[in-house]
């Protein structure tokens, strides 16, 4: 045979092996443009819920309640993922619907309608243009009108098959035995320690009228706390406390640590409210990675000590010191109450603590051993005796805001950073959510430059950053 009829063979017989194989790669790029612009958003009751699709190889739906974590299950056949997000909750509604108690059938048929129209809405979306991103890519590679109609057809066809096949084999059924990340991963253990702690029905449902409350003001408040009011020539210390498992005030220490990029956290304890075992997994399930101290309140159990010790993420302190890589000196010692089964508090107890404590530092004398730059304490009695001979002492335990000096020592309290949390604290008035950074100079480390205390008012949709300036000697430097 003849090069050159060979030739004109050997093209006849690769022409459309190379259009199918460009087809199969549009169809593919088009599967990619799908799982990224699948989305839409609806209003359900309450919450504003944005709808995500993409392709995955086991069809499962995903809760996602940011900043708790994730609940899935595979409900459904076909190679289609749906991912249900919160992204804003209207605090009015939320407060409405929960005074309201259970909704009717009629509202549950008017959200589960809401959230079909938000996945039929995605589909579309995305089988538009992953449609277009087809014939783009195989007019690209072809120049074929029928190249290109194929690809958009089987595009098309792939996604309307694949949502059919999910929705006739769906099964809701599947969320019995859900998938748990993030925090929910101890969402069981939740479970059992709120039926063992509150057994009072009409308790339990104004904690969680409470709780969902502070989580949608939480949500409600535009939460704006970048550092660009920082001081140059200064490092940061976020101060916070009292936190008794609040997850709307956990998210907000994470969120502030983050903003203002601090170099340690100071967390002067009841980081829990019963000091269990199951309240040690959820902490530690949501602690940030920045060197954390932490003094144990009386809510805090020698158990919930020990795990956060353990971890070794937590540098726990009762009647101990730690120096921090910029050289800041920090005492912390612990609530008395907390070292037995007894939660309730004896102010005698801690500012007996206290004194032995400032005696024994008082005690030593090698030119060698630095005294603290920090004193943190959980109630402010055991705070008390330092007054006068450290620079700083922090403390919580009040739930109150406080800042004053006392013989040149500063004397702060942060308030309560769980703010109105899972208890039986009153809503009215309104407890804020309430944390300190504190700004060190950098060039001489122990020594305090500024305080930026935050509050974050839930209820009226407001946060308040208040400034005072220690030393305005070092400002600058």
């Amino acid at each position: 045979m003849d090069a050159e009829p060979a030739r004109v063979l050997r093209a006849r017989l690769t022409r459309p092996a190379a259009t199918v194989a460009s087809v199969v790669l549009a169809v593919c790029a088009a599967a990619v443009i799908f799982g990224m612009t699948g989305s839409a958003e609806r209003t359900v009751g309450p919450v504003v819920v944005h709808t995500r699709l993409g392709v995955s190889v086991d069809g499962a739906t995903t809760l996602d309640f940011p900043p708790f974590g994730r609940v899935s299950a595979d409900t459904h056949a076909g190679p289609v993922a749906v991912t249900l997000s919160l992204s804003a909750i209207d605090l009015d509604a939320l407060t409405a619907a929960t005074a309201a108690g259970v909704p009717s059938a009629e509202e549950v048929q008017t959200w589960v309608a809401a959230l079909r129209g938000a996945v039929v809405a995605a589909a579309l979306r995305g089988a538009l243009l992953a449609a277009a991103m087809a014939a783009l890519v195989a007019w690209a590679l072809t120049r074929s009108g029928r190249a290109v109609a194929a690809a958009c057809a089987l595009s098309v066809g792939l996604v309307a098959g694949s949502i059919v096949l999910a929705g006739a084999t769906l099964d809701t059924g599947a969320f019995a035995e859900p998938r748990f990340e993030g925090v929910l991963a101890h969402a069981p253990a939740a479970f059992s320690l709120v039926e063992q702690r509150f057994a009072d029905v009409e308790s339990l449902q104004r904690q969680l009228g409470s709780l969902a409350s502070d989580l949608a003001a939480y949500y409600g408040v535009p939460q704006s706390f970048a550092q660009g009011g920082s001081l140059p020539g200064t490092y940061r210390v976020l101060h916070i406390s009292d936190l008794h498992l609040d997850p709307v005030g956990m998210q907000l220490a994470l969120d502030l640590a983050s903003a203002y990029d601090v170099e340690l956290v100071i967390d002067t304890g009841d980081i829990t409210h019963f000091g269990t075992a199951q309240e040690a997994m959820l902490v530690l399930a949501q602690l940030g990675r920045r060197p954390y101290v932490f003094v144990p309140g009386n809510h805090d159990s020698p158990e919930i000590a020990a795990a956060l010790a353990a971890s070794g993420r937590v540098s726990v302190l009762d009647g101990e010191t730690t120096t921090t890589a910029r050289g800041l000196v920090v005492l912390g010692i612990g609530d008395p109450a907390g070292a037995g089964s007894d939660v309730e508090p004896d102010p005698t107890l801690a500012a007996k603590r206290g004194r032995e404590v400032a005696r024994a530092l008082g005690a030593r004398t090698s030119p060698g051993l630095r005294s603290p730059d920090v004193v943190a304490v959980h109630d402010p009695a055991t705070g008390v005796p330092f007054a006068g001979t450290v620079p700083v002492v922090l403390s919580g335990h009040t739930h109150t805001a406080m800042l004053e000096w006392v013989d040149e020592t500063v004397f702060l309290g942060s308030g309560t950073t769980g703010g109105v949390h899972f208890t039986e604290l009153t809503t009215d008035p309104h407890i804020p959510h309430g944390a300190a950074i504190l700004y060190f100079s950098v060039a001489e480390p122990g020594r305090l430059v500024a305080i930026d205390q935050i509050e974050v008012y839930g209820k009226t949709r407001q946060s308040t950053i208040r400034r005072t300036i220690v030393d305005e000697a070092l400002l600058g430097q």
